[in-house]
Order: C-alpha cells, then structure tokens, then sequence
C-alpha cells in the first residue's frame, strides 16, 4: 500500500507536493478501521488547477520502475517540468508491499536519470542501493548482481534488471515490480485516457463470464443504479474464423410485451450504462489482485448517489482482502461529506503555480468529523474553489 508520494517541478508544480494516505492517531477508529493507510483518497479543486497532475505522477513513477527499459537510449523520458524548466524533476514514493516498506526516490530530466535511490525499512530506513546517471554509487551486498548489468540513461534499474533475466536478482526487485506492475486506471502520465479505448467491452465481458462472483456484484451496482436494468446476461459465440468472443445484453422492465424488446445490446444502452460496465471492471479487477486504481474524473456519468456504493468497495475488507488503494479526481461536492477531512485533498493554484493540502491540514476547527464539509468548500472557506 502507498503511504505517500509526491513530486517536485512536475507540470504546475513547481515546488512540489507531498500526497499522504497514511492515518495519524488522531482519526477517529469508524474512520480508520484500524487501517494505518487509508485505502481510498479524493482530489478536489478548481479546473486546471493540477488535480490531474497528482495521479499522472503516481502512473509515472509506477510505469518508470516496471516498463520503462528501452532498446532505444535516445528515446526521451515522458516528463514535463515547471512550464517546460529544463531542471530535474524529482519524486518520490513510500510504501508497502508484501509486508515489506520501501521508499524510491527519482530524479529525471526528459534526457537522463539523474539520481534514482531505494531504501527498505527494517527497524529503520535501511539505503539498498543509489545511482548518479549511469554510474551505481552504492549497493548492499545482497545487489551484487548489479554489477553484471548495463544502466541506460533512460530507464529504471529495478527494469533493466530484470530484464536481463538474471537468476539470483533480488527479491525486492520482484515485489516491487510485481506491485507496480498491478496500477491501472484511466490516467497516463500524459493525461486521461478514455477507459473505452483501453477495456474493450468484449474483454471486459470475457472477465465477467469467467468470474461469476464478480459478474454477480457487478450486476448488483447497476442495478441499484435505477438504470430501469433488471438482468444482464455475457453470450459467448465464435466468429466465422473459429475465435471466441463475448458480448452482453441488457434486460430492461418496461411495459411492451414482447419479449425480444425488452433487452438491449451494448451499442443500444447510454453511455452513462456503458462506462459504468467498462468501469467496473476496472473497480474487480483491482479488488481481486491488489495494487492501485487512478481515475482522473471519477464521477463522469455516474449519478451522485452511486458513489458511495463504489467507495465502499475498497474500504469495506471483505471486497477489498489485497488491501488495493483508490485515487481519484471528482467534481462531485457530496463526496466530500462522505469522505471528510482525512481522505480529501484540494488543489488551488496562484500565479500559475499549484499546490495542494490534506483537509485535516487546515489549523483550527472550522471542520469536524460530525458536520458535513460541502457547504464550507461551496462558500469558499477551504479554497481549492474556482473563481467564477
């Protein structure tokens, strides 16, 4: 699980920010769960004020340590600094996973790595390795093995060592790849990205026949929708070349009494009915497997009270046993009544240059866990509103 991460001279931020999820001894328990790390954050604030900017970081550093190795040394690191500064970009990111801490840390420019670091809490934050450009500056004993390998100025080393296949790798190197490799979403580190071009509802239809329990909970959140949807059913047919593919069909309650009208196929229901399909999958998959979900504008066709029904499927650890994390940008205000000070970050920006703050940052007590915090953000006493 993430317990933070942050940024510095990324896009709007120019000195940078620090993204915590992790809970102090101050919140409250019915919040809490006595979880350490809250499993699920929200990103409020103006547009254009560098909301996305904070889950294109995340996928950056997640997508740079697993799939960054490059056979071209040329090819630029997809980075962008402080309206387009030509100095390093740094982040770093502090975590856990199989029960392990770890802290990375990067320094990039689009050209180079600068500096990349990795250290492992054991009783203490123990440095595992360091490397300056191309040239590793330090190692435990454990990373011998890195002395076999080439560096490119253009990729990570925890990549570019396990490319090379190398039998006695460390294990850390596995882990935290493997952990990384499971941060999916609709954000690149570009930008958003429409999920309908990176889940094909074909695919995602082949998922839900192959996991009925996953197609079952799915079908229960459209139909607490009031999507006027009463069944969903995943045919499974092979093509003319022999090659199986999957496609649902939609059971509608109406008042016509022939029964063929009553169902719908994918390319006949709204979008609002479609993403919510597509998207689901996105939510299942990452409570099944573990790791990180990134949705820049969450909210995007779903009605307001649907919400708090997704939300509640990573904080509840029954659908959620892997312990996966949800980060995400909403336009929505209700949701921050649901949410409250601990899960909720706002981003405002001054003279072109963003900056962001938990809510339970905010001295004083102008906002408490009993009253609901939307009618504070409307009236503009939190900030992160945008200027109208």
């Amino acid at each position: 699980m993430i317990y933070s991460f942050g940024a510095k001279n990324y896009f709007s931020f120019k000195d940078g920010f620090q993204v915590s999820l992790e809970f102090n001894s101050k919140v409250p328990k019915n919040i809490s769960n006595s979880r350490k790390v809250s499993p699920i954050l929200g990103i409020k604030g103006a547009n254009a004020s560098g909301k996305t900017h904070i889950l294109k970081a995340l996928k950056f550093i997640s997508s740079f340590i697993v799939s960054s190795f490059k056979d071209d040394i040329d090819e630029e690191i997809s980075i962008k600094g402080f309206f387009n500064s030509t100095k390093p970009t740094e982040f770093y990111i502090d975590f856990d996973t199989n029960g392990v801490r770890y802290t990375y840390e990067l320094s990039v420019t689009t050209k180079e790595v600068i500096r990349e670091a990795l250290y492992k809490k054991i009783s203490r934050k123990t440095p595992l390795l360091e490397r300056k450009k191309n040239t590793i500056t330090y190692r435990v004993a454990e990373l011998e093995s890195l002395d076999l390998i080439t560096l490119k100025s253009n990729s990570s080393i925890i990549d570019t060592a396990l490319q090379y296949s190398i039998k006695n790798i460390s294990d850390d190197f596995k882990a935290i790849h493997s952990y990384f490799t499971q941060t999916r979403g609709n954000t690149s580190a570009l930008g958003l990205v429409d999920d309908a071009t990176i889940y094909d509802y074909k695919k995602v239809s082949e998922y839900y026949f192959k996991s009925p329990k996953s197609f079952e909970l799915m079908k229960k959140i459209i139909f607490n929708s009031d999507l006027g949807i009463k069944d969903i059913l995943i045919h499974k047919t092979k093509d003319s070349n022999g090659d199986t593919s999957y496609f649902p069909v939609f059971h509608h309650d109406n008042n016509i009494t022939e029964l063929d009208s009553n169902w719908l196929t994918y390319w006949e229901e709204s979008d609002g009915t479609t993403a919510l399909f597509r998207r689901m999958y996105q939510y299942w998959s990452t409570l099944e497997s573990g790791g990180i979900l990134l949705m820049d504008e969450f909210d995007t066709n779903y009605h307001p009270a649907l919400l708090p029904q997704i939300l509640d499927l990573f904080m509840n650890t029954e659908t959620n046993p892997k312990n996966a994390q949800f980060l995400f940008t909403s336009h929505n205000l209700e949701i921050m009544d649901f949410l409250g000070k601990y899960r909720t970050y706002l981003v405002a920006k001054e003279d072109g240059e963003s900056y962001c703050y938990r809510l339970d940052e905010i001295p004083g007590d102008i906002i408490r866990n009993d009253r609901p915090i939307s009618g504070l953000y409307r009236d503009g006493k939190l900030g992160g509103v945008p200027k109208i």
